[in-house]
């Protein structure tokens, strides 16, 4: 475990730099210090402008467990947004609870957040901007995105763990899902899991006004230490296809059973997936029926669509 880069270039011009290059993560320290978000999305402001709007959040989730044991919908609740915001800051709350992959303009004014500034016109290209507020104790375990991300901390505190594309092997993808790990970052099993003796993951903790580059594909586990609000922001050309069915090959017939199977089950029969990972795309099998179908792996997991 080693520390994630810092940037040697923390301005706007370096983070554009680093997407262009795309060879590694990177943080950026302090570079949204002067939004505006950074002043009016603190917990108690946000409660005061916003306290009155219904929302839909994750509330009691498990504290340990790669899976939810239940369905996710189990989790979700429809409250006051006051009502979450005194919920996230309750020590004494019955498990985390998580307003998460929020689009940020159906919330808070998605202006506050100046990304064109930071990227420039890559900012507009296929983008999304999801906003994650939450109590301590909150998870989102280890998987893959297809889209490069900008990971911004707004208020309080997370660790960000990462792992690179190459090694995908060494995260022990479910069989049932490419892009969702088996590993629990926080315990991890090398005697189960011994490819983990041989790659290197990278750590650290972010803060207010901190952003971590994210490139497409590379695997993330993000975790709160404090009451938190983050963005994230993805944007650029997804994944490709090929990238996906190279994983696949790589990982053996196991994997290639399961894919035929949920291609049957989930794709020709329509059948409904559990959602038991932190809001699940569908199954590889689904995936693949969905390119068949329509060109687009990642039709049911671009957030952008």
């Amino acid at each position: 475990m080693r520390p994630i880069p810092r940037a040697a270039d923390e301005t706007a011009a370096g983070l554009r730099r680093a997407v262009r290059q795309r060879e590694t993560p990177l943080i950026f320290r302090g570079l949204t210090e002067s939004w505006p978000a950074r002043q009016t999305w603190s917990p108690q402001h946000l409660r005061e402008t916003h306290g009155q709007r219904e929302v839909t959040a994750l509330m009691g989730l498990p504290t340990d467990g790669v899976l939810y044991p239940k369905d996710q919908k189990n989790y979700e609740r429809t409250l006051g947004f006051a009502e979450f915001i005194d919920a996230m800051l309750d020590e004494e709350r019955d498990g985390p609870c998580y307003l998460a992959y929020q689009r940020a303009a159906e919330l808070v004014d998605p202006s506050d957040c100046d990304f064109t500034s930071l990227l420039g016109s890559t900012a507009q290209q296929d983008t999304d901007t999801r906003v994650w507020i939450g109590s301590s104790g909150t998870r989102s375990m280890l998987h893959s995105d297809l889209k490069d991300n900008l990971f911004c901390q707004i208020w309080g505190t997370k660790t960000v763990t990462l792992l690179p594309w190459r090694d995908s092997r060494a995260a022990y993808p479910f069989p049932d899902n490419l892009v969702n790990s088996q590993i629990d970052v926080a315990r991890p099993d090398v005697a189960r899991h011994p490819l983990l003796r041989d790659v290197t993951f990278y750590s650290t903790t972010v803060g207010p006004g901190d952003i971590v580059f994210i490139p497409r594909g590379c695997w993330h586990d993000i975790r709160s230490h404090t009451p938190s609000v983050s963005v994230n922001h993805w944007f650029g050309a997804a994944q490709s296809f090929t990238e996906y069915l190279a994983l696949l090959g790589r990982l053996g017939p196991s994997y290639w059973q399961r894919t035929a199977k949920d291609f049957i089950e989930h794709g020709l029969r329509g059948r409904r997936e559990e959602t038991r990972f932190f809001f699940s795309p569908p199954s590889t099998g689904k995936r693949l029926y969905d390119a068949l179908r329509t060109g687009n792996f990642s039709e049911g997991n671009d957030p952008s669509n």
